[in-house]
């Protein structure tokens, strides 16, 4: 037990977190209060994701590339979706929330997450490779997803306003989800090699490859690894549930806390975005330091698209199922933002070389569209 206390302390002190705010339900009057509240969970639900980040990068080596970052994507999907329904479920509901969140995403993966990446990379080793096959891919599908999600509701006229009809939610939902399901066919299956970095990840160049292992040691590596696979699939479940838990009360603290201290309320899916998106952020800066940038975009736009095309068409039919209305058409100004973001994006990929200088461009567009939130 104390060994296990050792190695997980983040999850307990997220076990006797959840047990206080939702057996004892402490009042939360007092803005001061609140937002210490809020302070330490943030810290409390960022180490653990960090420890769902490190389970999944475990299995992951098991697993082998493009499984193991699909699953990092699939379990920051699974925290962003309990986030928004939680945000549209108390009180009275935030219909912009979830906008604002997916919006987030994009800037944070396209700027923060594959700008800074191509800036650390460039300072520590000039130009970088890319697989401009890859790139293109995800590039391919974020583009008309995100306007399919967040810029054609502002010109529907089944519905007033920047929103969507039920059919049209599902409609959307349905085809997101058909053409990931054909973009991971084309990842893992036919087009595996356009994912690929030309050197694997945590190798060094030149390093052989065919070292040989007498059958017996190799058998009780195995043995060992599956049994490093269990325990990391167990510690990973297990953290999750605590996490979703957490991060439901941390959303109604948020949309509370930042209302009563009257910030704008887009800044509440940023700053959600942040939290979910804090792992992969510097998963992806990590590689791009150790010269591996393919990688790097793959987590970040992975991300991205992860976002699109599974969190978006849960939340649609959610939304769709219980008859509520949601806004999801961006504001001019964060239209040209976005479109200004895939644009560079595209072009900072197209001649399959990377530098500080594209880098640089996509990171002040990132920065200015947080500028923009407090000042539109």
């Amino acid at each position: 037990m104390m060994n296990t206390l050792k190695r997980e302390p983040a999850f307990f002190m997220a076990v006797i977190a959840a047990i206080y705010l939702y057996v004892f339900a402490p009042p939360m009057e007092d803005i001061k209060y609140q937002l210490v509240v809020a302070g330490i969970l943030f810290i409390i639900i960022l180490l653990c994701i960090f420890r769902v980040a490190h389970f999944a990068d475990v299995l992951a080596e098991m697993l082998g590339e493009p499984y193991g970052t699909l699953l990092l994507t699939v379990c920051a999907t699974l925290i962003e979706v309990a986030v928004m329904i939680t945000a549209l479920t108390h009180g009275d509901g935030n219909p912009t929330f979830v906008r604002d969140t997916i919006t987030a995403t994009l800037f944070i993966v396209l700027g923060g997450m594959m700008g800074l990446s191509m800036i650390i990379g460039g300072s520590y080793h000039l130009d970088q490779s890319i697989n401009t096959n890859g790139a293109h891919m995800y590039l391919g599908l974020l583009i008309p997803l995100a306007l399919l999600t967040l810029v054609l509701p502002n010109f529907t006229t089944s519905t007033v306003g920047p929103t969507l009809a039920w059919d049209q939610e599902v409609f959307i939902g349905v085809i997101s989800l058909a053409l990931y399901g054909v973009f991971i066919f084309a990842q893992t299956k036919r087009y595996r090699n356009f994912f690929d970095d030309p050197y694997p990840f945590g190798a060094s160049r030149g390093a052989s490859s065919d070292a040989a292992h007498p059958s017996v040691m190799h058998h009780e590596m195995e043995k060992l690894e599956w049994k490093k696979v269990i325990h990391s699939a167990f510690w990973l479940v297990l953290t999750l549930i605590v996490v979703i838990l957490l991060i439901e009360k941390l959303a109604i603290l948020i949309n509370i806390g930042y209302a009563r201290l009257g910030f704008p309320k887009t800044l509440n899916g940023t700053t959600v975005a942040i939290l979910v998106l804090a792992p992969e952020w510097l998963a992806a800066l990590y590689a791009a330091k150790a010269n591996h940038l393919q990688r790097s975009l793959n987590i970040a736009l992975g991300s991205g698209l992860a976002t699109l095309s599974l969190s978006v068409p849960v939340m649609l039919f959610w939304v769709a199922y219980n008859g509520l209305h949601i806004e999801l058409g961006l504001h001019p100004r964060e239209i040209v933002m976005l479109l200004a973001s895939l644009w560079v994006a595209h072009v900072s990929i197209s001649t399959g070389k990377s530098n500080i200088m594209q880098g640089s461009i996509l990171f002040i567009l990132f920065i200015s569209s947080i500028f923009l939130i407090f000042n539109p």
